[in-house]
């Protein structure tokens, strides 16, 4: 499958990630506004984030952000590159790069690139009357994510298995799995548990090992347990745009490799999940 673009991706080292992911227990990863009229219009815009510093004690019972975490400075600069094309024509299922650089604005120096091939989206519609269509989970090509520091592939990926309502990820590296990412179920794991919070439904999405137990770092409390957990980031942010804002509390012992590996599971927990075409979004 084609990558897109086309330019040569920059190779960094654990030494070279360590000033931005080395001594962070969490990270603050906040998607803008940008391009709100070209989504009006149909188009669906470059992605872009900016990423700051993140800590438990920043979090409320429920998972809401207390007041000073979205102002801490951004050390980190993310954006999409995907041609207009795909993003018009093959929105979920589109090729992309996105280019991590230094500090809270473009131009900075950089840091890391993620690539995502083109594949296919989640679910594909069949038209099964005249005005009826049935959506069907598609198990093939699915999204992922990859990169490469020190000479190990870093890879996260969408997985599809028989509980195709609850959206799950593998987080790999050279070809091995580390962590499975997934929010907790009812009904027999066919679907995902939603917890409810003063602003709205919140679904967070737990570390799990290759024994299928869950990683707490020895935290009863859901809230402080590793995780991505998609947090309120703003009135004008969740009503007048679909940015989104993560916040991610990487497991204990996560080195600055995996960490980086982390955060491009994150941009494709927002790509798949939250970007409109995911099945239990919230």
């Amino acid at each position: 499958m084609a990558y897109a673009p086309g330019q040569q991706m920059m190779q960094p080292t654990k030494s070279t990630l360590a000033p931005y992911l080395g001594n962070k227990k969490a990270i603050l990863v906040k998607q803008t506004p940008r391009g709100c009229c070209q989504e009006c219009m149909g188009c669906e815009a470059k992605s872009e984030y900016k990423i700051s510093a993140m800590d438990f004690s920043y979090m409320e019972t429920g998972g809401i952000l207390k007041e000073g975490a979205m102002t801490q400075p951004d050390e980190m600069y993310a954006l999409e590159q995907s041609s207009f094309c795909m993003r018009c024509c093959w929105r979920d299922g589109r090729a992309m790069s996105i280019s991590v650089s230094q500090g809270g604005e473009s131009g900075g120096a950089p840091i890391i690139d993620y690539v995502k091939p083109c594949g296919c989206p989640l679910n594909f519609c069949i038209p099964i009357g005249e005005d009826a269509t049935l959506e069907v989970p598609c198990c093939c090509c699915l999204p992922e994510l990859t990169t490469e520091v020190d000479g190990v592939e870093l890879k996260s990926k969408y997985i599809c298995d028989a509980y195709c309502c609850v959206s799950k990820f593998a987080y790999l590296e050279n070809g091995n799995e580390i962590y499975r990412l997934k929010p907790d179920t009812c009904c027999g794991g066919c679907c995902p548990t939603c917890r409810f919070s003063k602003k709205k439904p919140m679904i967070p999405y737990f570390f799990y090992d290759t024994d299928g137990n869950r990683i707490t770092d020895g935290m009863d409390d859901d809230n402080m347990q590793p995780q991505i957990r998609k947090v309120w980031g703003g009135l004008y942010k969740e009503c007048c745009s679909t940015a989104d804002t993560f916040a991610v509390f990487f497991p204990e012992g996560a080195d600055e490799k995996r960490k980086a590996g982390l955060l491009g599971l994150t941009f494709l927990l927002d790509f798949t999940v939250f970007e409109r075409q995911g099945q239990d979004a919230a």
